[in-house]
């Protein structure tokens, strides 16, 4: 019956493997099928590399934050919690995504409990659901500021492909489907908390109730870290290196000389969209938002756009691969001295 049931599940990882694949390959042939390549192949030959190396740079930057940061969750649940073992958690469950969407965060939490043996799986993911959380309000927060503080510059691409993709303005009809939608939202919500003694007894209720209170303990637990003040700081530098790495890649391509930091911003807050979509390092999606982007408020032509979002998520998947594979090689070593002793 056991091994009925991981046939099963292995089949079905597989099939989500292979339909997330296709649509990273259909999302790319979309972005690409129309190129004129002798232009791509001219945009990409202009690039200033050393900028791009920078950004690399920032990349590294910003697993080594990440990893540390994560460290001080970790310290809650395990005191002898190291840099060195959630660092090598982050950059090893970056290479997973890369074969399986979202599995990372899973692949990083089995990483830091075989290398800590007082640190529990289940406790681990705890505090990945803390981390997330945090960078989910963070994502929220610098996306609404943006849009509120530069909509008479970048609002006209917000509504004409995330409103009505085809006039620009909501029309009647996207405002009728808005309400339903917020209403039906609302009604679930009220639902949920009158029969939320019921729901609690089914499979998907406990389920969900305990998501959302991983969740919010998750969220709490950040303010009993000893030293808050300085999570809150690596958060801050955290979202620096994304921007870094933002501005780094726009100074790299010429065309793009006329753009400020503002752009880099909206770029870096649009590009976000493309890495959350779950395929395979966002492969395909962050290649066409960005070129969507880039030629709609930009006004620069396809080939343009796809070469800066091609070397943008090139350049960053060859680092989170080549620092993956690094740490993998250094956690295999480890991992055998842990079983030997």
């Amino acid at each position: 019956m056991q091994q009925e049931k991981s046939r099963r599940f292995s089949a079905k990882n597989i099939i989500q493997y292979v339909l997330m694949l296709a649509i990273a390959i259909l999302l790319l042939y979309f972005c690409f099928r129309n190129v004129e390549w002798e232009k791509f192949v001219s945009n990409l030959s202009s690039c200033r590399w050393g900028w791009i190396i920078m950004a690399m740079l920032a990349g590294v930057i910003e697993f080594a934050v990440r990893g540390y940061r994560w460290k001080m969750i970790l310290a809650q649940i395990d005191p002898e919690s190291s840099f060195g073992a959630s660092y090598h958690g982050v950059t090893i469950g970056n290479l997973a995504n890369f074969a399986f969407p979202r599995i990372g965060e899973i692949v990083r939490c089995g990483v830091v409990s075989t290398l800590k043996k007082n640190t529990t799986f289940e406790g681990a993911v705890g505090t990945v659901v803390a981390e997330r959380a945090w960078d989910l309000i963070c994502l929220i927060t610098i996306t609404v500021v943006f849009a509120i503080s530069c909509w008479g510059e970048f609002g006209e691409f917000f509504k004409k492909n995330m409103i009505n993709p085809e006039s620009g303005e909501k029309s009647a009809s996207s405002l009728t489907i808005t309400f339903i939608a917020l209403a039906v939202i609302v009604l679930l919500c009220v639902l949920a908390f009158v029969f939320r003694r019921r729901l609690a007894k089914t499979k998907v209720g406990r389920k969900a109730s305990g998501f959302v209170s991983n969740m919010w303990k998750g969220i709490k637990s950040i303010f009993k870290i000893r030293n808050k003040w300085l999570f809150f700081l690596l958060t801050i530098l955290l979202w620096g290196t994304f921007f870094a790495t933002s501005i780094f890649t726009v100074w790299a391509f010429p065309l793009l000389d006329p753009l400020g930091w503002k752009d880099a911003l909206f770029l870096m807050v649009v590009g976000s969209l493309g890495w959350v979509v779950p395929v395979q390092g966002g492969i395909g999606a962050y290649h066409g938002i960005i070129a969507l982007a880039a030629t709609q408020v930009y006004s620069l032509q396809w080939e343009e756009g796809l070469s800066f979002a091609t070397v943008s998520h090139g350049s960053q998947a060859v680092i989170m691969i080549l620092t993956g594979i690094l740490s993998l090689i250094i956690y295999t070593v480890l991992k055998r001295k842990i079983k030997k002793s």
